[in-house]
């Protein structure tokens, strides 16, 4: 009876030692299991703010340059940049050009209150990376698929225009004497003008 006894007793104690064992390992597992988590969890913020930089960079492109997006009303734009526009005197509200201090080698038409195109200085990027004083051969070399037509009046010159997807809006290169003499861009009809407004 006695061996009975002491063998039912030893088996409930291995019984609860094995029962008292996996509680030991279950806080490490998690532990295990969140550690390979933590890391693409910083790793991701880091690489945010390089993907958003290019859409706030200075680079001219058919949607508009900076803050300031093409279809923007005047308003809206002096806003985004933080500081009111440099208007002409008299402004007309129908057609005028604007600066901006802190773009200040851009020209910005201004039709009916709405920013539609842009004019550009030597030394402004723009996303065809083209520059001006760049030979049309260069241009062509670089973007064969690119429009080019016959200059309104230099009969030796030429517009390369560079649409954007929807063709709504566009970059548009003037060529004479085989060099870029200018850039612009925005939305049609507007960065097609041959002439500016004053």
């Amino acid at each position: 009876m006695q061996k009975i006894l002491l063998i039912g007793a030893f088996a409930l104690l291995s019984a609860c030692s094995e029962r008292a064992a996996p509680p030991a390992t279950s806080p490490q597992e998690p532990a295990a299991t969140t550690a390979p988590a933590a890391p693409p969890a910083v790793a991701m913020p880091e690489n945010a703010p390089a993907t958003a930089a290019p859409t706030t960079s200075n680079v001219l492109s058919a949607e508009g340059i900076g803050k300031i997006r093409f279809g923007m009303t005047l308003a809206q734009a002096e806003q985004a940049v933080g500081a009111k526009a440099e208007r002409p005197t008299p402004f007309d509200p129908a057609c005028s050009m604007v600066r901006f201090a802190a773009l200040p080698k851009l020209r910005f038409m201004v039709e009916s209150d709405k920013v539609t195109r842009a004019d550009a200085e030597v030394g402004v990027e723009n996303a065809v990376g083209v520059a001006i004083g760049d030979t049309l051969d260069k241009v062509r070399e670089k973007h064969p698929a690119a429009e080019v037509s016959t200059h309104k009046y230099d009969k030796n010159g030429h517009y390369v225009t560079f649409p954007s997807a929807d063709g709504r809006a566009a970059i548009i290169l003037e060529e004479s004497g085989g060099k870029v003499t200018k850039v612009r861009a925005g939305l049609q009809p507007a960065v097609a003008y041959v002439e500016t407004c004053g």
